[in-house]
């Protein structure tokens, strides 16, 4: 393979490849204050504090993971790949920022595979008998 053809190579991997960052969705006026306020700040400290280094919590309603790595610092462990989860992502490191705290995603966030939810089947009302 010749230079010019790895180049190529190179750049359509490259090209195709994004990182968790870039999907990142920006957010509105009204998310920015609910995740810069205090209390969602107040929970980034307390996360922190209840955590000790290497510590993580998968917070399942969110699809997303955070490991705290020292007092200073979070890192997101994964994501679950659902456009609600990267805004769930997105406004938890505004929240965390916005209190000190430095958040690590690439080259650490694992990207986990969206499988949708089993569909629930119908409850049937039983009719029976009414016992006096």
């Amino acid at each position: 393979m010749t230079i010019i053809e790895m180049k190529k190579y190179d750049d359509t991997t490259t090209n195709e490849m994004s990182t968790v960052a870039d999907r990142l969705p920006p957010l509105d006026e009204e998310e920015m204050q609910w995740a810069t306020s205090h209390h969602y700040r107040q929970y980034a400290h307390g996360f922190m504090a209840d955590h000790k280094d290497g510590q993580a919590t998968f917070f399942h309603k969110l699809g997303v993971n955070f490991q705290r790595v020292d007092e200073t610092m979070v890192r997101c462990v994964s994501v679950v790949d659902h456009p609600f989860c990267f805004t769930r992502l997105a406004s938890m490191k505004v929240t965390f920022e916005s209190a000190g705290i430095e958040v690590q995603l690439d080259p650490y966030t694992v990207v986990i595979p969206y499988e949708e939810p089993p569909e629930e089947e119908p409850q049937e009302e039983v009719v029976g008998v009414e016992v006096a």
